[in-house]
């Protein structure tokens, strides 16, 4: 696959969600008009190729030193994990998502108040952590991803809560 068109895509996921986030001008229905198109298009393209998930994956988890910081953090939170008794992550906010950053503001919209909003941001972050539920706790936080993983059954939700 060429991979010429995921950068541009990124940018203006990247754009949109500076919009929507940071900026904050619109009400709930036009957040979800601004930043689920795209989301959803580049959802379907590393759904369906590998080579789109690396690349969209490395623009919002660049490798490079903090990249290794953070396997250095999950590996700890991890590992308290196992000693507590546990093998998943308990961290409640993301290990490694600066301010300001592409993977922020996703991690942001995992809670916002429109579900098509949510639910779009959610399984793209879900996809680039190779759907692997104790790699999207330690990105997103336990607090973040708790609905989510329950509405894909990673965990129990209790009686009356739905997706």
């Amino acid at each position: 696959m060429n991979n010429n068109g995921i950068l541009p895509l990124v940018n203006i996921l990247s754009r949109q969600t500076s919009l929507v986030v940071i900026e904050r001008n619109h009400n709930s229905s036009d957040d979800a008009a601004t930043v689920v198109p795209v989301t959803l298009a580049l959802l379907r393209l590393v759904k369906t190729n590998d080579a789109a998930r690396r690349a969209v994956k490395d623009v919002v988890f660049p490798p490079g030193a903090a990249e290794e910081a953070f396997a250095r953090r999950a590996s700890a939170e991890v590992a308290k994990g196992v000693t507590e008794g546990a093998s998943r992550a308990k961290n409640m906010a993301p290990l490694d998502a600066p301010r300001g950053t592409l993977r922020w503001r996703l991690v942001r919209l995992m809670t916002w108040v429109d579900s098509n909003v949510k639910r779009s941001a959610c399984e793209l972050l879900w996809m680039l952590c190779g759907e692997d539920a104790t790699e999207f706790v330690l990105r997103t936080g336990f607090g973040n991803a708790i609905h989510f993983l329950g509405i894909r059954g990673c965990v129990n939700l209790p009686a009356g809560v739905d997706g």
